[in-house]
Parts: structure tokens; C-alpha cells; sequence
């Protein structure tokens, strides 16, 4: 035993290369080659690439393709250790390209590849991937090319659906694809093949192009194609369903990237137990004709069926589909049970669908479920988000009582219509400010309820649903407008030590000249609002920094909170919503004159001397916000020149402008789903007449005691409570065309 330890230690005493005993054993340390990194990319200029690599053994490097080496030179080609191998590469006025360099030892190899960009851009395009052949008897076709690449580097596959090769002479230039059909005999079905051409770029990548080709029967027919109008002619409301080979052809339109293509269906308003179907809209597109004129919704079965590409012309066969009519006017047609077997023919329709641009009062019932770009627009409230509600009441909180909500936007020719924004859609509260310009809004024209607003939900003929933030095309300053401010009020401003006012206790307008007053009293009273323009939600409760979206004249956002310490309790419950006491909405709970049987008001004062224009307009964001509801339900705008009291001995002085309703907030307990969860915005257009005087005057009131019940069982069954029923006011404006 002696011996051996002896024998042992001497050994281990001996300097071994690179290995030593353990137990009885000669162990060698493990070999070592690699690098961090194995993709080096550089650009078509050219220059030196570093490679570090880690090595301990000698060892040596090559390139994979020695022909590389008319454009790649290595600065050694041997190592014994970790190094950085410098690779200089050569400026490239072709495609792009690569080589591969490998590293290697006697016992490990590892392959680092080089990556050059080009000065010429690989092409390698299709004019269609859908070639239909209505000729049942065979003949040549040709597919437009553009293909630059070498064509011995191009492999052509045929798959046939069955035993027959009935594709021959399949020819490719860089212009065109051409190829000859033989007859199909079969009287009962078309055929189809597809063609796959593919080829190794200059990086080693394999790109792939697929051209599905279907032929006739042999009676040349394909189907029966529909018109728009026949298709109106067979729907009903109940549903017709469709021949099995009707055809349809059109443009797809719409995407359902934005999480805003289509409605949404809630079960239960009044418990939130529900649950909102967003899968609606997540199998909505929309078909236009291919003239733009008509419109058709498609409803997939399923949201892997709809995987149209946005802006292709198709052909679909629509046998087994359904076709329906809405019940009411405006109609509209919506086709059922889509899928992405029907799908016949696609191509790239970007340079031949027709793009419409249309002001609002242009827009038709042919408008609806196509797309449409509304031109000189802008957002009618310059408050808040998209969606100015309590998150509370949708799925962010964990609840389902609200699915979608519609702002308000006007065009230069005085005409408005609600935009629906869904609340699946993720820029609708992300900390922007709405843009403040104007510019062009596109979206697809619909016809959706919304009963918050009106009882009957019918809030106009037409609505628009944008698709894409980026199609919001509106400039984000508002002096990129066409439309100037006379008179506008964001929050509540006081007036300062040394203002007059002609109308007691009165506000002051945040923007331009005016001043608003309650003809029962002060006004006196503010309410929480929802207008945080950032995100909300359950795991989003806290202090905030983007504020209302409300962009002071002088820079800088309305922060209040800022001086009055109540940051820390604003979106404490993730709802989005702030104090009463920023008073960026002011209420009032006095809207009955018994004794006159009559309403108070709320009163606005302003002068429009100097100005000139031929569209002048009222904005104005309202809502009922009692817990023990009893606000005024039914109610009308009016005007006067000069500044005219609003007592009923002056009566005769005001002048109608509209008549309106307005909306309950939504209480908890209760909601109905006529209640609302955010203000509504309002916009009518004005007399010119009022322009160039030193006063003006406008009056808000109730035009008769009609109120909800006080348990909100009922829409207008009772009266308005004073001191009980508060109606509260979040924006007014006066605007003219500049």
C-alpha cells in the first residue's frame, strides 16, 4: 500500500500536458471551441467584421466556399488559443449575400456565418397567388412576374389534388409564368393545382412563392356569380341560405389588427355576470364590391377563418353561407357562416380597389360595410381618451357591461357622426392625448345601435369603426384646423380677484372669450370624471402623470392635482377617474322652476365681434349623474342676441336651435342598458347670423319635467327631483370655420 501511494504522488508530481490523475485515472480537461456569437451582419459598403472565438487547442480556419474569397479575406487562417479573428469584407453592388466560415480542431468544429447586404434588391414577386381558368377545355395562362433573380436558381414543383398532370409546359421569365391546361373532362367538379417555385437567396434562405390554380368543369362553369344586388334581392331577415356555387367577388377591406372591426355582444347590462362576446369582432371582415359601391360583413366561423388579407380582391364560394337583412332601416346585409374554404382566388388589390373619400353628408346606405376615408374631420371634444368611461363596468376590472363606446366627430361642412372605438381596442387609453387637428379619418361606415344614448339606440344613420390608429389621420396641434375656438369650456376656471362677469357667479372660458352660469344658483357642485387618458384596469391602480389629454394654451398638461395634493388619490381603483374637487366636470341639482313650470338652465354668454365665417357650431359633452337618477330626461338648446336673461318674461327673445335627450350614468346596483358610462357629446350647428355681435347668448334647459324613475326601473315615468337629480356638464364649445 506504501509503494503505491508513493508511486501515486511521484506521478502526480511529473507536469502532464493538459491532464491529470484522479482516483488511479489520467483525466484530460474537457476541449474548447465556440463563440458568443455565430450571425455577423454588415453593409453593402463593406469593411472589417470582428469574431471573437475561445479556444485551447490549435486549430485552424477556412471558408466553407472557397470562391467566398473573391470577397472575403480572413486575417489569419491558423490559432492556438482565444483570439479575434478580423474578416474584412468587400463593398457588394449585387444581392445580397453570405459565407460561411468554419473553425475547426482535431477533435471540434463550429461554422460562424457572415452576412453582407446588397445594392440590389432580390425580386421575386407574383402578380397573383389565384389563377381561376374559366376555360374547362384547356389552353395557355399566364401570371405577370418580376423576378431579377437568376432563373437556373428557381425550382418549379406541380402539385396535383389527384393522379393527373394536367399542367404542362410550365415556362418562367423574369416578366412571366406561363403554363397550358388540358381539357377537364369531369362535367361535376373543377380541379386544382399548385404550383411551387422557390429558390435560395443570397443569405441560404429558401423563398417560396404559391400560385393555386382551379380550373372549370368541363361546361366552363365555376359557379354562378352574384351581384351585390341579387344578393340584396335573396336576404332576408330571418336568412337565406346560399346555392352551393354561388360566387362572390370583392375587395376585403378591413383587419382586425386593431381590435375594432366589428360589435360585440353583452349578455347582462344590469349584473355584469356576462360575458362580452369580443369573438364578434374578431371574426368580422368586410367585402366590397368591386366597384366600392356595396358592402357586405362577413361573419367567419371562427377567427381562424378570417384570414383574409386586408386589401386583396377575392372570390369566394359562399355555398351553405347565409345571407340576412337588417330588420330596420338603414339596411344592412351581413353574410353568415364564412370560412376560410371558401376562399377561391386572392391577389394584392392595394392599385385597383377603389378608394372613396366623402364628406359626412355625402355618405349613402350603398356607404355601408365599405370602407371610407372622411375627409377634413376632427374629434368634437378636446378632452380625454377614446373611451372616456368607468373601467370599472368593463372586462379591465374583471366586469362585462360595456363593450364599445362612441366619441363624436364633425367635418368642415358642419356635418357629425359617432365614432364606435371597442374596448378590446389597445390604443383607445394608452396616455396619448386625442389629436387636436384636423386631417382624415378612414374607416368602414356601419349601422350599429348604441341604447345609452336613446332609448330606441338609433344615434344616427350612419357610424364609422377605424380599423388602425394610424388611419386617425388627424394633425395633433389644433391650430392645424380648420375650425376656431369663440368660446370653450374644459374645467371649471374662477374668475380672478379683478375679472366681471355679465352673468352672476359665473365660470370663465378656458379657451377664447365667454363665461357660463346656472340660472338656479352658482354653480356650485362638480362631479368625478373618467377622463385619465392612460391605461385602467384592476393591475392598474395608482398615481398617474398623463393627465386629462387637456394641453394648456401655453404648454404643458391641466394638472391641478399638482397644487391641491390629491395626486395620490386619483385611479386609486384602476377606473380611470378623477376627484371632483380638479372640477373638470360641473353639475347641478336645481332643474325645476315649480312655480313657473318651467327648467332652470345652464346659461353661456360670449361675443363674436370681428368674426366672419360661413359655418358656425356647439359642442357640448353631457350626462345625468344622480345615484337617485330624477334628472331631466328631455331637453332643447336655444339662443338670443345680446345678453338676455333666460326668465320666462324674456322668453320670446331665444330662438331654437335643437332638441335633445340626455343619458343616465349607469349606478351599479340597477344599470339598464339606456344608462350610459361616460359622457355624451353633442353637436349642433348655429345660425350665421350671430357672428360679428358683442353678445350672444345661449341657453341649455329642460323642455319639460319627464325624468327616470328614482329606482331606474323606468326610462321617463316620473319627474325631476331638485336637490336629487344632478345634471352635469364635462365640455362646451363654440367653433367656426376659419
Amino acid at each position: 500500500m506504501k509503494k503505491a501511494f508513493i508511486f501515486a504522488a511521484a506521478v502526480l508530481a511529473i507536469p502532464l500536458y493538459q491532464s491529470c490523475i484522479q482516483n488511479g485515472f489520467e483525466v484530460f480537461p474537457p476541449d474548447e471551441l465556440g463563440m458568443a456569437e455565430h450571425d455577423f451582419y454588415i453593409e453593402k459598403e463593406g469593411g472589417d467584421v470582428d469574431i471573437p472565438f475561445l479556444s485551447n487547442k490549435q486549430g485552424v480556419i477556412s471558408l466553407v466556399n472557397e470562391a467566398d474569397e473573391s470577397w472575403m479575406q480572413l486575417g489569419f487562417t491558423t490559432f492556438e488559443s482565444d483570439s479575434t479573428l478580423r474578416v474584412h469584407v468587400q463593398p457588394n453592388t449585387g444581392f445580397q449575400r453570405r459565407s460561411d466560415l468554419l473553425f475547426s480542431t482535431d477533435t471540434r468544429s463550429d461554422t460562424v456565418s457572415v452576412f453582407q447586404h446588397g445594392a440590389v434588391e432580390e425580386k421575386f414577386k407574383f402578380a397573383d397567388n389565384f389563377v381561376l381558368v374559366y376555360n374547362g377545355k384547356g389552353g395557355s395562362n399566364t401570371v405577370a412576374s418580376e423576378i431579377n433573380v437568376p432563373l437556373d436558381r428557381i425550382k418549379t414543383e406541380i402539385r396535383f389534388s389527384g393522379d393527373e398532370e394536367w399542367i404542362k409546359d410550365c415556362q418562367l421569365t423574369g416578366s412571366a409564368l406561363t403554363f397550358k391546361t388540358t381539357d377537364n373532362t369531369d362535367r361535376n367538379y373543377m380541379r386544382r393545382a399548385l404550383i411551387v417555385l422557390s429558390y435560395e437567396d443570397g443569405w441560404k434562405d429558401v423563398q417560396t412563392a404559391e400560385i393555386t390554380v382551379i380550373q372549370a368543369r368541363s361546361d366552363n362553369n365555376i359557379g354562378t356569380f352574384f351581384t351585390p344586388q341579387e344578393l340584396h334581392s335573396l336576404a332576408t331577415v330571418s336568412g337565406f341560405t346560399l346555392p352551393e356555387d354561388a360566387l362572390l367577388e370583392g375587395y376585403i377591406v378591413s383587419t382586425t389588427e386593431g381590435g375594432n372591426a366589428g360589435d360585440a355582444i353583452v349578455d347582462d347590462y344590469k349584473q355584469g355576470t356576462g360575458v362580452i362576446d369580443y369573438s364578434l369582432t374578431e371574426r368580422t371582415a368586410y367585402l366590397e364590391s368591386p366597384d366600392g359601391r356595396y358592402g357586405f360583413r362577413l361573419i367567419t366561423n371562427s377567427d381562424l377563418d378570417n384570414s383574409f388579407q386586408r386589401y386583396s380582391r377575392v372570390c369566394l364560394r359562399l355555398g351553405g353561407a347565409v345571407i340576412k337583412r337588417s330588420e330596420s332601416q338603414p339596411v344592412c346585409y351581413t353574410i353568415e357562416g364564412v370560412s376560410s374554404n371558401n376562399l377561391l382566388t386572392s391577389s394584392d388589390g392595394t392599385s385597383t380597389m377603389p378608394w372613396k373619400e366623402k364628406s359626412i353628408d355625402e355618405l349613402t346606405d350603398d356607404d355601408i360595410n365599405t370602407l371610407v376615408t372622411i375627409k377634413d374631420c376632427e374629434i368634437a371634444m378636446r378632452k380625454g381618451p377614446f373611451t372616456p368611461v368607468n373601467e370599472g363596468y368593463t372586462s379591465a376590472c374583471g366586469y362585462n357591461r360595456l363593450a364599445k363606446y362612441p366619441i363624436l366627430i364633425r367635418d368642415i361642412k358642419g356635418g357629425s357622426m359617432y365614432m364606435f372605438t371597442n374596448m378590446t381596442c389597445p390604443y383607445r387609453r394608452n396616455g396619448e392625448t386625442l389629436p387636436y387637428g384636423s386631417g382624415s379619418i378612414t374607416g368602414i361606415v356601419v349601422h350599429e345601435d348604441y341604447k345609452s344614448f336613446e332609448r330606441d339606440g338609433n344615434i344616427g344613420r350612419y357610424q364609422l369603426r377605424h380599423l388602425l390608429r394610424e388611419e386617425i389621420d388627424l394633425k395633433p396641434d389644433f391650430k392645424d384646423n380648420f375650425s376656431g375656438i369663440i368660446t370653450e369650456f374644459r374645467y371649471a376656471k374662477f374668475p380672478g380677484e379683478f375679472d366681471k362677469t355679465v352673468l352672476p357667479d359665473a365660470i370663465l372660458a378656458t379657451k377664447g372669450n365667454g363665461e357660463m352660469c346656472h340660472t338656479y344658483g352658482a354653480v356650485s357642485n362638480f362631479s368625478p370624471t373618467y377622463f385619465y387618458i392612460g391605461r385602467c384596469g384592476s393591475n392598474r391602480k395608482g398615481k398617474y402623470a398623463e393627465g386629462a389629454g387637456i394641453e394648456l394654451e401655453d404648454g404643458g398638461i391641466y394638472q391641478p392635482w399638482v397644487d391641491n395634493g390629491t395626486e395620490s388619490a386619483q385611479n386609486d381603483d384602476g377606473k380611470g377617474w378623477f376627484k371632483s374637487n380638479l372640477y373638470l366636470s360641473w353639475s347641478n341639482k336645481y332643474w325645476w322652476d315649480s312655480e313657473n313650470s318651467r327648467g332652470y338652465c345652464w346659461l353661456v354668454n360670449f361675443s363674436t365681434a370681428g368674426i366672419t365665417s360661413d359655418k358656425v357650431s356647439m359642442q357640448f359633452a353631457m350626462y345625468n349623474n344622480s345615484q337617485s337618477a330624477r334628472s331631466p330626461r328631455y331637453w332643447k338648446a336655444q339662443y338670443a342676441i345680446g345678453t338676455i336673461d333666460a326668465s320666462k318674461g324674456n322668453d320670446d327673445a331665444w330662438k331654437d336651435i335643437a332638441e335633445f335627450t340626455v343619458p343616465d350614468v349607469a349606478i351599479w346596483a340597477s344599470q339598464n342598458d339606456w344608462q350610459t358610462l361616460g359622457p355624451r357629446v353633442y353637436d349642433f350647428p348655429l345660425p350665421t347670423e350671430i357672428l360679428g355681435k358683442e353678445s350672444v347668448s345661449i341657453r341649455l334647459m329642460p323642455r319639460n319635467n319627464k325624468a327616470a324613475a328614482k329606482d331606474v326601473s323606468s326610462y321617463d315615468s316620473s319627474t325631476i327631483a331638485n336637490n336629487s337629480g344632478y345634471n352635469t356638464m364635462d365640455y362646451f364649445a363654440v367653433r367656426y370655420n376659419k
